[in-house]
């Protein structure tokens, strides 16, 4: 018989001076630190997994956090390669283990596992915001489906998820532990992204930046940590985001690296149709990384298989990201409640906005969405 799963920390056995892990407010080494546990506690209870938030990974193989509720009922992150998991961790996309095994040995199934791997008798609960009948119908306005209206919805989603992202393509920051963070949609030296941008930019451009730019290519490949205070690279990164071929490498390697992933991942196989479906996918994609489990999440509250179509499975559309967004907004209001910080609520509340309102159609009101306080024109 499954056995619930329970995680221990392992710590680092070839460093045995190490006696204390650190635990982090969210699935990143940019997440702040909140306390320190000691190596051999066991017995911890895990709630969920996400992978590293800035795509981090050791001999390429990606990093993946647990979210776990310590003794006393104290609730934080670390990462799988300090942990051991036991018990029937089929929930999470991990096998059912009979004895304790370093976590990140381990090959995580995707949000997008079969039905065989995610068993019906998880332990995940969610607490509602508020009162909800998962069973209501939203009233389904009409729309032009995501797939006949392509180019809006991406350009849109893009732009949305930019200005919560950052100011745009000039956007920069070397504040975190990206190293250098730049573009519309943050790509980071350290997971390798600007590496891709700047080499699609330099066979794209003739422009005298792509001369200074090459002398910086090496380092940048080998993501050298002490170019977050060059001040020269900055420069270029900002003056190259003027330059179309700039953009276009953006563009390119959110679609390819992002957007694309979401549409296979999530949106083929479920057959989805509505623009805000896409739209809210791909900004989820961007923030809390591809593999996320909200949609698979979603679906078990709502009693319904893994990756069914909506409209043949007892559902619809509507529903399903209706409860996407309210989870989303869940997690975003718990982070920042722990954190005190009231500004991380914002982003989830404005894709709950949107399905609260119906926009299914992506098409604020006929003309534009204020997103942050900024007018994005809907009409594109």
């Amino acid at each position: 018989m499954p056995t619930e799963v329970q995680v221990s920390i392992r710590g680092i056995p070839s460093i045995p001076s190490i006696a204390e892990i650190n635990v982090r407010s969210g699935p990143g080494t940019n997440h702040s630190l909140i306390f320190q546990v000691p190596v051999g506690m066991s017995g911890l209870t895990l709630l969920d997994v996400q992978p590293d938030a800035e795509e981090k990974t050791q001999n390429g193989k990606l990093y993946q956090w647990f979210k776990l509720e310590f003794h006393g009922g104290a609730i934080g992150w670390i990462r799988d390669d300090l942990l051991l998991l036991q018990g029937d961790a089929r929930t999470w996309g991990y096998p059912d283990l009979t004895q304790p095994t370093w976590a990140f040995e381990l090959a995580r199934t995707s949000e997008e596992s079969s039905e065989s791997d995610i068993p019906t008798s998880g332990n995940t609960t969610i607490q509602p915001i508020g009162e909800r009948n998962p069973l209501t119908i939203p009233e389904v306005m009409p729309f032009t489906p995501a797939p006949q209206d392509l180019d809006r919805v991406r350009s849109l989603a893009f732009m949305i998820t930019s200005t919560f992202e950052g100011t745009g393509y000039a956007s920069y920051n070397n504040f975190d532990a990206g190293i250098v963070s730049y573009g519309f949609i943050q790509f980071t030296l350290a997971s390798g992204s600007l590496w891709r941008v700047i080499d699609i930019y330099m066979r794209r451009a003739n422009s005298p930046l792509t001369d200074q730019f090459r002398q910086y290519m090496s380092r940048i490949q080998q993501r050298d940590p002490s170019l977050r205070h060059d001040v020269q690279l900055r420069d270029l990164l900002l003056n190259a985001a003027k330059e179309r071929p700039m953009q276009i490498a953006q563009e390119q390697v959110a679609t390819e690296g992002y957007w694309q992933a979401v549409v296979d991942g999530y949106i083929v196989h479920r057959e989805l149709q509505m623009p805000l479906s896409w739209a809210l996918l791909f900004d989820m994609g961007v923030h809390f990384g591809v593999n996320h489990g909200f949609v698979r999440l979603a679906e078990k509250n709502l009693g319904v298989q893994p990756r069914s179509i909506p409209g043949q499975n007892g559902i619809t559309e509507a529903q399903l990201i209706t409860e996407v967004a309210r989870l989303r907004k869940q997690s975003h209001d718990r982070q920042a409640e722990r954190d005190n910080l009231p500004g991380l609520s914002v982003r989830g509340d404005f894709w709950h906005s949107l399905v609260t309102s119906q926009d299914w159609g992506l098409m604020g009101d006929g003309q534009k969405l204020i997103v942050k306080g900024r007018n994005i024109q809907t009409k594109i």
